[in-house]
């Protein structure tokens, strides 16, 4: 990301920061790739039982690949729940210190709900929202069109580059949209306030990453 946005966006993310303190998740701010693979090799140890969601983000830090070599991963998804360490990405950040994750098989979001001991969760700052309207917008315009097309769905949003239902709907949040067999938008999760203080890690990287 350009220098210029990076400082602007400063208040922001100190905002957002804060918020997701406020909601018991710890909550870290670094500016570089190598910095967040750093901070997560310092939280994650060598040979620690480790699983993921699926996550383009993970990949671009170069974090997936010290997961793959200097730990113990697992790709199963019913292993997750028994993971030391479960990673994955957010769908959108919001300021008020909210994660918003939609799912296709519901294994990411149920996973980071219950089961693992410690989740972290690395998003760039393109993935930052003022509130959850503009987080489901996110997720029907920008986010589901790329990665119906990264793994081959065939949906509408995959043709058009939109959601069949772009617009925020609030009385109908995830009825509306396709029928495709193939839809990835199917569980929809908000991360609040949390019962287990520091269970969730979020570290927010300043550059544009994932979906």
């Amino acid at each position: 990301m350009d220098a210029n946005k990076k400082k602007a966006m400063q208040g922001r993310i100190k905002k957002t920061l804060e918020a997701l303190e406020r909601n018991n998740m710890n909550a870290a701010y670094v500016n570089t790739d190598e910095e967040a693979l750093k901070l997560v090799m310092s939280l994650v140890p060598e040979g620690s039982y480790t699983a993921t969601g699926g996550s383009m983000t993970l990949r671009e830090t170069g974090i997936m690949d010290y997961l793959e070599s200097k730990t113990d991963l697992h790709k199963e998804y019913r292993d997750a729940y028994n993971a030391s360490y479960y990673l994955a990405s957010a769908n959108a950040v919001t300021e008020h210190g909210e994660l918003y994750e939609v799912d296709g098989r519901s294994n990411r979001i149920s996973a980071m709900y219950f089961g693992p001991e410690k989740v972290i969760v690395v998003a760039g700052i393109n993935k930052l929202v003022p509130d959850l309207r503009s987080a489901v917008v996110r997720v029907k315009t920008e986010a589901a069109p790329a990665n119906c097309i990264r793994l081959c769905c065939d949906t509408p949003c995959a043709k058009t580059g939109e959601c069949a239902s772009p617009a925020f709907d609030e009385n109908h949040l995830g009825a509306l949209g396709c029928k495709s067999e193939e839809r990835i938008c199917c569980g929809y999760a908000v991360f609040a306030q949390q019962r287990i203080k520091g269970r969730i890690t979020v570290i927010l990287v300043g550059e544009d990453h994932g979906y």
